[in-house]
């Protein structure tokens, strides 16, 4: 191999100028050399691409070349001549080409497979079809690479109006910037039939799920519009203004509301009345217009001022909202914090009484008569301020954000490195990388990650549960125990929670100094994590705000103490279902118990064996938090990927003490609701804590008939807290056309979000249902569907072919998925494993749901010079993605497959080394270290290109992926990623043309009425 250039990718780049490129210096040949693939030819000269500097990347201009020459690719990996050229890393020229090689017309991979692609691995081979069988083409079989690819392409060039779609809903992994009109964006709201059936029997028809997946607080791209803050409800000022005090007692401090369903004002109202009056799209009853917030008509019936008011607009909205829309305060515990916050109330009561008793001594003495207390007793400004306070007492006051991290410092955690990176990953959250008094070379990372206002607290657990007095006025951090683990208490009354910033010296200081105490290994081996819950509750109990608990195995001590109860001879049997509830009722009944304080839990597992997820996950099951699973820790291999998680955490749009509320229109309501959450009444939904990547389902169901000349509505209200301390109501609003055709159902359903709803509403019966038999279910639901469609939307097609509807033409396949999927598979997979997934499925955002159900697969050695850079558009040009098979793959190639949930590059055995350098810095695959997480910064075109591709994958899911290095036959994740690509026998089902055999089959013995008793069916 050549001497190795830093700054060159191929020896092209630096040929002299009208010299042909020579033979490339990674080009290797493989043990087996195909004519067809690597022969080569060259082409005129061309002016590359150069990348520029942009939103995707912030790396240099790396090739400044202008006279570079690309070989033109052949074979049958290479692209279409419409395409942009893409040259291949590992070609090899052939003296001799065959006239009919030369005239064919090569094609991309996506559409047709290699034809030296390489077989599954055996160890994770599923079960196939047996008997007779139609051969099917898979290249024929629909896939969704095409589809994502024309959606995105739409996109690019246009936005996305949402009310004006023209029928068309982006789909979930789309990069798309949208414009809120008066319906909420998908990101925001999205339903599964935006054209909804006129009533219940034609819903029952089409067996379409009827539901919204809502995500209040989902992320905005970049370029959009942020979502707009109402606080001023006075007609002639602004909006956005600060709101004068309400001197009235019987007007309301917040936005306008139906007198009668209690929907708040919307941009599907209608003023009517001479603005006087409006009528509610919800229930169709008129209200009254405030005197202050009245406005004349213009001839068309609009406000005058509606371009100045933002929620006759836009469809998500927020408002600012006053006292009485505070959370009602939780009964004290007796804590001396709670104490100590009702001492200044109790004190100023205790003075307004012997003010009252001084005044009466005071008049009686001037031979006054004292004021009676009676029915005519005029209250005087003292006991109306009483009268106050008191009624203040019973609302909870909105305060920032309150943090307490619960970190188990046992020995055990010690000993696998766990207490030191989570302390490390706690500090560079809140402070940055940054030092206190240092300057770190080529960081530019803010000083302050958390948020103003916010404040943070520390407990400690191993055999006892220690609570830190982290006071700025303390030369150093202090510790109280608390040995009592079923009677836990915060034991002082200042000091626990405090601002990071004021009190930095004593956070860092104890961040140093519990490694060092945990390394000791003083503390015992047992861990008394359900107790230390329990104690920082103590303290966020009339406050609100987010616990986070970090423990590393089974929680064998103090209160909700576990035992094992992991059985393999209960997999696939009835009772493996007890597995995935929790095993003592103190984790649903404390679960509850913050739910109803307004305080959600994140909980991060270190487990090597198993650790009960199904018990410890109740608790952000039910306050709206996350598990981050990460058995077999290793700090080298999975040091950055928690550092990242801990700071998401922390940096994260964040809200606390939040109630959901979902109001329809009439003949509508909501029957059902999936996700992570608390739920007290049939209607409201309670989440301790709640961010930007969390949301639930709602099922809707028919009450009456619909008129289908008018629309529907469905208006969904969340009332939170902000983490700086403000209460406000997030709106979010949509309006549905109504249809009595079956026809118009189907063509303007939403694929994906009916898959997400089929899905959560799947994974919420495993507690209570055998996993067998909800497979069943999903299958038999897919092939009712497809059903439905071919019986009433197609009945003179010719019986035996498979007839599927554009929309859901894709439905078979993330059927198999879900099949796949690790909460629902089949085999033996362990309970902890399945609680997990179960918990995380039923919380997931569309765009993750379906990136975790059919992963995106792309070939990073047929990337071409421009991919990976800022178009002229001004997007980032990405490269076609793959089907998820290994009948796309080479040996040869080196892959990028990524989940939503982590990042694989797969190399092959065969791969040139050439990749591997410019990815890795190493010229073999046996010198690459497989505990690397991250791709180091090369200044190579293939590095840069690859960092910007995952960066903006990154921004697509809202999250940071870890990137696993996977070699062939060499790595034991090769089972893992075999198991990723789903179109392949594995994971325990049949490969995606067999399963789709298997529905056509079901499909075309119902038609017949055979009742699956018929083998005479056809391909389509």
């Amino acid at each position: 191999m050549p001497p190795r250039s830093r700054y060159a990718v191929d020896p092209s780049l630096t040929a002299a100028t009208g010299q042909q490129p020579q033979t490339q210096g990674w080009q290797t040949p493989s043990p087996q050399p195909r004519q067809d693939y690597y022969q080569g030819q060259g082409q005129p000269q061309q002016q590359p691409l150069s990348p520029q500097q942009g939103a995707y990347s912030s790396n240099p201009q790396l090739h400044p070349v202008s006279d570079r020459r690309s070989p033109l690719p052949s074979g049958p990996y290479a692209p279409s001549v419409s395409q942009h050229p893409q040259p291949q890393y590992y070609q090899q020229q052939q003296q001799q080409q065959q006239p009919e090689q030369l005239q064919q017309q090569p094609i991309h991979p996506s559409f047709a497979p290699p034809q030296n692609h390489i077989p599954p691995p055996p160890h994770s081979s599923g079960p196939s079809i047996t008997g007779p069988r139609v051969r099917i083409d898979p290249s024929q079989v629909p896939n969704p690479i095409e589809a994502q690819e024309l959606d995105q392409n739409l996109y690019d060039d246009e936005e996305f109006l949402s009310c004006q779609t023209r029928g068309l809903i982006p789909l979930v992994g789309t990069d798309y910037r949208g414009i809120d009109q008066g319906n909420s964006l998908p990101r925001h709201l999205r339903a599964t039939l935006p054209c909804i059936p006129s009533n219940s029997q034609l819903l029952d028809t089409t067996a379409l799920p009827f539901g919204l997946i809502v995500q209040p607080f989902a992320p905005l791209r970049y370029d959009e519009a942020p979502v707009p803050l109402v606080s001023n409800w006075v007609s002639g000022q602004s909006a956005f203004d600060t709101p004068p005090p309400n001197e009235s007692p019987e007007q309301e401090d917040g936005p306008p509301r139906c007198e009668k369903c209690r929907g708040y004002l919307n941009a599907w109202v209608r003023f009517v009345d001479g603005g006087r009056k409006w009528t509610c799209n919800l229930c169709g009853s008129t209200n009254n217009v405030s005197p202050t917030y009245f406005c004349h008509l213009s001839p068309t019936g609009q406000r005058l001022d509606h371009n100045e008011r933002p929620e006759l607009q836009h469809g998500t909205v927020d408002f600012t909202v006053g006292r009485s829309y505070w959370a009602l305060q939780t009964p004290p515990s007796g804590s001396l914090l709670d104490v100590a916050v009702d001492a200044s109330s109790t004190a100023t009561d205790a003075l307004s009484s012997t003010a009252a008793d001084l005044l009466g001594g005071l008049q009686a003495s001037l031979g006054q008569t004292p004021t009676p207390h009676g029915s005519g007793h005029v209250p005087t400004f003292k006991e109306r301020e009483k009268e106050r306070k008191l009624e203040e007492r019973k609302y909870r006051r909105p305060q920032g954000l309150s943090r307490v991290f619960v970190i188990d410092i046992s020995a055990p955690s010690a000993d696998r490195g766990v207490v030191r990176e989570v302390c490390e990953g706690i500090r560079r959250a809140l402070y940055g990388r940054r030092m206190e008094g240092k300057v770190v070379a080529g960081e530019d990372e803010e000083e302050d990650v958390i948020g103003k206002g916010e404040r943070v607290g520390f407990v400690t657990c191993a055999e006892s549960v220690g609570f830190w007095n982290l006071s700025s006025t303390s030369q150093a951090p202090s510790q109280l125990v608390v040995s009592d683990l079923d009677d836990m208490y915060i034991p002082f009354t200042q000091g626990f929670l405090v601002d990071p910033s004021a009190s930095r010296t004593q956070v860092e200081a104890l961040l140093d100094l519990l490694p060092a105490i945990a390394e000791r290994g003083g503390e015992g081996n047992r861990v008394a994590a359900g107790s230390a819950v329990k104690g920082a509750l103590a303290g966020l109990r009339l406050l609100g705000g987010q616990i986070t608990l970090f423990v590393s195995g089974l929680l064998t001590h103090g209160q909700g103490k576990l035992v094992p109860r992991e059985d393999p001879n209960l997999y696939n049997t009835d009772k493996e279902k007890t597995l995935f509830a929790p095993a003592e009722p103190f984790w649903r009944e404390t679960a509850e118990e913050l739910a109803e304080c307004g305080v959600g839990v994140n909980v991060f597992m270190f487990p090597e064996v198993y650790s009960d997820v199904a018990s410890i996950g109740a608790l952000p099951a039910t306050t709206g938090g996350e598990v981050f699973f990460h058995p077999k820790f290793q700090p080298v291999r999975d040091r950055e990927t928690l550092q990242g998680e801990i700071k998401r955490v922390i940096a994260r749009e964040t809200v606390y003490d939040a109630t959901v509320r979902i109001r329809c229109s009439n003949g509508l309501r909501v029957s059902d609701h999936i996700g992570n959450f608390y739920q007290r009444s049939m209607t409201d939904l309670e989440f301790g804590s709640l961010d930007d990547s969390k949301a639930f389902v709602a099922v809707l169901k028919h009450e009456g008939r619909l008129d289908d000349r008018q629309p529907a509505f469905v208006q969904v209200a969340t009332l939170y807290t902000t983490s700086s301390g403000e209460r406000r109501v997030r709106l979010l609003n949509m309006s549905f056309a109504v249809t009595s055709m079956i026809g118009n159902v189907f063509k303007f359903a939403d694929q994906e979000a009916s898959v997400g709803v089929l899905l959560k509403g799947a994974v919420s019966q495993m507690p209570s249902r055998n996993l067998r038999d909800i497979r069943k279910a999903l299958t038999e639901r897919c092939n009712r569907v497809l059903l439905m469609y071919r019986r009433h939307c197609a009945p003179a097609v010719q019986q035996g072919q498979l007839i599927l509807p554009e929309g859901f033409k894709l439905l078979p396949l993330y059927t198999l998925c879900m099949l796949k999927s690790k909460c629902l598979k089949g085999g033996n997979v362990t309970s902890d494993v399945r609680a997990h997934y179960m918990r995380l499925m039923k919380s997931l955002s569309p765009t993750r749901t379906i990136n975790l159900l059919y992963p995106r697969l792309l070939a990073i050695h047929d990337l071409s010079e421009d991919v990976g850079f800022p178009a002229e558009n001004g997007r980032l040009k990405l490269p076609r993605f793959m089907r998820a098979s290994h009948g796309w793959m080479v040996a040869e190639g080196a892959y990028l497959l990524v989940n939503g949930e982590i990042a694989m590059i797969w190399f092959g055995a065969a791969v040139s080394p050439q990749i591997v350098d410019d990815l890795y810095g190493v010229e073999n695959l046996q010198d690459l270290d497989v505990r690397m997480t991250r791709l180091p910064k090369l200044p190579t075109l293939l590095s840069t290109q690859l960092r910007n591709i995952v960066t903006h994958l990154e921004r697509i899911v809202n999250r940071s992926l870890p990137i696993v290095i996977v070699r062939q036959n060499m790595d034991g994740m090769e089972i893992e990623f075999a198991n990723q690509l789903v179109e392949d026998s594995n994971n325990d089902a049949l490969s995606y043309t067999d399963y789709l055999m298997t529905a056509h089959k079901a499909i075309t013995n119902e038609l017949s009425g055979s009742g699956g008793k018929s083998d005479s069916w056809k391909p389509w």
